[in-house]
Formats: C-alpha cells, structure tokens, sequence
C-alpha cells in the first residue's frame, strides 16, 4: 500500500519546486497585501463520486482562485489538504493530471499541503497578492450605486439537466454548458480591472440573488435586481422555457461571476462582457422583480440547490444513442467489472469476420474504425459529461483489431494477441501512459489503445519472425 511520503513524492512532488518543508514562505513586493481564502468540497456533495478526478481538480482549484479574483489580488500560490478513502493509482495520476492543468492556466505554484485518510475531501486554499489599500470587498456598496455581472450566470446549473439527460435546449449548446460546469473561469483579469472602478465584489459561487444578499449585508444596504436584464448565453436563450433559464441565471450558482456595485460616474469604466442588472438602494435585502422558491445554495438549511450539487453524470444509454451503442461496443462495455476486458473479448469474432479479406481491406478497415473511433468515442463521452467512461471499448475494438493486423489466424495467434494487448492497455508503459494523460477528447481515448495495439503488433511479429528463423 503506498504511504503518505510515497503518494506526495509520486503525484505532488513534481508540480512544485517548494514540497518538502512544513512551512512555506511566501514573499510579497513593496505596497502589496496578501490576501488568501480556502475552500472545501467533498465527493457527495460538490461532485458526484463517478465524477472525472481530472475534472474535480480542475474545479477544486478554480472555486477557491475565484474567490481571489473578487478581491483584485493577483494570484500567486496554492496548498492542497486531500482527504483519500484510499490510495488508487489511476485516481491520482487523473487527479494531479487536472491540477496542473488548472496551475498552469492560472500561473500558480502548488507550495505545501497535506493528505490523509478518510472519505474524499479536497481542500485548496489559495493566496494572491493585492495593492495595499485598494482591495475589494463586499463591504463597499453605497446607495445609488449600480449592480453588474460579467457573463452569463446560469449556465453551470444548465449543465446539470446535461449530465443528467434532461437538456430540454438545442442540444448543439451542450458541450458549450458542460465546459462552462467543469471548467469554470476564475476573473482575475476583470477583478484586477475593477480594482479603481468597482465599490464592492464577490463571486457567485451560490447564486446571483444569494451572493447578492451576501453584499447586502456586508455593506448595509439593499440590491433591486431586474430579471430582464439578466445576460442569458445561446444556450439558456434556446430553451422553450424562458422562466426556467431566468430561474436559473438567478439562483442557479457554481458558474464563478463577478458579481460587484459601481459608484456612479464609474459606468463607463466597466470592463467589457459586463451588465448592469440592477442597483443599490436603501434597506437590507434584495428585492427582484422574478419570483423564485430558493435565493440559491445554503450548506446547512438541507434545501435543494438549485445550482448544481452533485453533479450527477448521465447514466449511459448505449440502446438510446448510437454513439454509445458503438462505443461502449454493442453492450459489452456495460460489463459491472473489467469493462476492457469484455470489449477485447466481443472484439475476437469481428476480428474473425474481416481476417477472411484480404490485408489491403483488413487495413482499410482498422484505419476506419480508428477515425471512427475518434468521433464515437468523444460523441459518447460529451453525452455522458465525463471526461472518458469506463464502458467506452471502441478503442478497445481497433487497438486489438490492429494487434492482430497481418498475423496468420489461429488459436495461438488470437490468444497471444489477446493478452498483449491486455497487458499493454493494463499497464500502459510510456509513452502509451503519456499520451494518455495529456490528450483529451476522442483522440486521448483512441490513441493510447492504438499504441498499445502497434506495440503487441511488433511483438507477436517479432516472436513469428524469430519461430520462422529458428
């Protein structure tokens, strides 16, 4: 079993130039403060547990970097606290796959953390640096200032009915939503714009009308929001309902906004992709013109959220979608255990059934099911919002289709070609396991098996060539 120091050495280690000490030790410039922040999510309650692991370290990072991006700071440094059930390998390599994505997105340094034992929990505290005196809070908003929001809020809780098949928008607007879910954007190029402009800022991780009420009562005052103005993206504007893509954009949280209040006189120095939605008046409460049940997401009222937790990832419909009927191979992928493995096998008799052309149509043939594969297998995973699925075998299909590709047909041959390319799909040695953690989509899943199928290839030949010559 891999120990704490192993796991770190393993998996952190190499995104960081400060692991190794218990303490790290920050340095910030002249008339620069620091401003720091944590947050938390945990499996069953932020994200589901079937959720991509790349994906959850992606928005783990995001989520707390956001929360820097209200107040102006720059950012500059990340510890991670990860709570495991238990240490799996494929896990971790997916998981600190999506860290450093996100690190090297946002140019920050992972410095310091810990791990532990325990259900799944992942910590992020970030921290940036900001002007001396000029960092924004929630506690600025006068009356009589205006209320903005950048983009377009709503989208992240659209992407839940994605993930859970019940889209009821333009279905070309999906990949658009789930992208806006699991890879959110934290603004720190926006914050860093208002720092001179804007009174008051915060991000909306709990909703428009709840982060709103946040800044009423940090500041003292009351905020009237105008429904209508609300920005709506393409794809809430494309549903038939256009209460339920209102409802959304102001309670519907986890899209990672700026939410802020400009001084009048200052209008005119609002950033672009910006719109003023309403104003700061007297009182302490938000008032809104669109009636909603919940203002947005509470941790600990038990309400429902209408933003989106869990994120609940589409339960695979390989007899509903012909994408996923091939993908996940006609049904064998929906195998509970060793997915793979029972794809290889539904393989052999296809396999049996084009060896009888001849090997320019066996060629044609296994080059088409791997560009195929490419469009089949991102097709699928797009439907199902997840980054690769277990029950995807189409790559299984080519990578053991070319495996056998110009050997003579026979028991021995079929076997041999079988457990190669099990091993190497297994295994993945470099540079199969590279290829595997750094491409994405359709390519990333075909490819690694296409490497594994041309290596066992080489060696079933290599071993032919060698019985031949002795």
């Amino acid at each position: 079993m891999t120990d704490e120091f192993a796991l770190i050495d393993k998996y952190f280690s190499p995104l960081s130039t400060e692991i190794g000490d218990d303490c790290a030790i920050l340095e910030l410039n002249d008339g620069e403060r620091l401003a720091t922040s944590v947050d938390t999510i945990v499996e069953g309650v932020h994200f589901h547990s079937d959720a991509p692991p790349d994906q959850v370290a992606f928005r783990a990072v995001v989520t707390a970097l956001s929360d820097l991006a209200a107040t102006g700071a720059e950012p500059r440094a990340i510890t991670l606290a990860l709570t495991l059930p238990e240490a799996n390998d494929t896990w971790l390599q997916q998981f600190s796959r999506g860290l450093e994505q996100a690190m090297r997105t946002y140019e920050v340094e992972l410095i310091g953390g810990d791990t532990t034992r325990g259900p799944l929990t992942i910590t992020v505290q970030v921290m940036g640096a900001v002007p001396e005196a000029k960092a924004l809070t929630r506690a600025g908003a006068k009356v009589g200032d205006q209320v903005y929001v950048s983009g377009t809020p709503g989208d992240a809780a659209a992407a839940l009915t994605v993930m859970n098949g019940g889209w009821p928008g333009h279905g070309q607007h999906k990949e658009y939503l789930l992208k806006r879910f699991y890879r959110p954007t934290a603004r720190f190029e926006l914050g860093q714009q208002l720092l001179d402009v804007a009174s008051a800022a915060i991000d909306v991780s709990d909703g428009v009308l709840a982060d709103a009420g946040h800044l009423c009562e940090q500041s003292g005052v009351g905020i009237r929001i105008d429904a209508n103005k609300l920005p709506l993206s393409p794809a809430l504007q494309s549903l038939p309902d256009d209460k339920q893509a209102r409802t959304w954009a102001l309670t519907g949280g986890d899209d990672y906004e700026l939410l802020f209040t400009v001084p009048p006189g200052q209008e005119d120095k609002v950033p672009g992709n910006c719109t003023r939605i309403g104003e700061v008046v007297e009182g302490d409460k938000v008032q809104c013109n669109f009636p909603v049940e919940e203002a947005g997401y509470e941790h600990f009222t038990g309400q429902p959220d209408m933003p989106v937790h869990p994120p609940v990832p589409v339960k695979p419909r390989p007899f509903r979608s012909f994408p996923q009927f091939l993908a996940f191979g006609f049904g064998s992928g929906l195998a509970p255990k060793a997915p793979g493995t029972f794809g290889t096998v539904a393989a052999v008799p296809l396999y049996l059934l084009a060896s009888g052309q001849s090997l320019a149509v066996y060629t044609l043939l296994v080059i088409a099911a791997c560009l195929a594969g490419i469009w089949i297998c991102g097709q699928a995973s797009k439907e199902l919002g997840v980054h690769d699925h277990p029950g995807i075998v189409w790559d299984e299909f080519a990578g053991f289709w070319i495996t056998m590709w110009a050997l003579p047909v026979n028991w021995m041959t079929v076997l041999g070609g079988f457990v190669l390319f099990r091993f190497f799909d297994v295994v993945k040695p470099w540079p199969i396991r590279f290829y595997d953690k750094t491409l994405g989509g359709g390519l990333g899943i075909m490819l690694d098996d296409i490497l594994a199928g041309i290596a066992s290839c080489a060696i079933l030949h290599g071993v032919l060539y060698g019985l031949g010559a002795s």
